[in-house]
This record gives structure tokens, sequence and C-alpha cells, in this order.
């Protein structure tokens, strides 16, 4: 398992916690986890000092017809088609709520 996949696997297995309405040692207990190892992933995937990756976005706001769109594509994976008559704060906010 990579890193990016076991990141992924502590993610969804602290998720399940918090939805579980167990308190953090009773999921432990019940899904044979150490106590400890949960703690350090919960800790290392929240820390500040993960590195993040800015890619800027050059906004022209033009006049488009309605047919027009803009298609963004995210580094995540997530492909985004927006009316090209939105404005550059409509835009602003779609790509916010994406990332």
């Amino acid at each position: 398992m990579n890193q990016a996949q076991k990141r992924a696997h502590w993610a969804a297995v602290i998720e399940q916690q918090q939805q579980s309405q167990l308190s953090i040692k009773q999921f432990c207990q019940a899904n044979g986890i150490s106590y400890q190892t949960f703690f350090y992933w919960s800790k290392r995937l929240h820390s500040t000092d993960t590195v993040q990756t800015l890619q800027p976005i050059v906004f022209n706001e033009q006049s488009h017809s309605s047919s027009e769109s803009v298609v963004l594509f995210f580094t995540n994976g997530i492909r985004a088609e927006l009316p090209a008559a939105l404005n550059t704060t409509q835009i602003k906010r779609w790509v916010d709520a994406l990332q």
C-alpha cells in the first residue's frame, strides 16, 4: 500500500469512527485497531504541515454566448464544466466549493 492509499484508508477509518456514534476507544476495540495508531493517523491527516500546491486560475471576464462553457480540471481529478456566462465571482465560488 503506497502513501496515498494509506492516507485514503485512514481517512475512511476516521470518518467511519465519526459516523459510528462510538467513542474512539470503543470503535478501536470493536474494529481491532490500535488506539495509538488511530491517533497517529488522526494527527497526521489533520496536521498543518501537509504540502499544498496552488494552481493559479486566470479569468478574463468577457461576454460569451449562453452555449459556451468553461471547463476546469482540478489536480484531484474533478472536472467541472460551468456556463461561460458566469461572472468571475460565481466561478470562484464553484472553484472554492470543488477543491
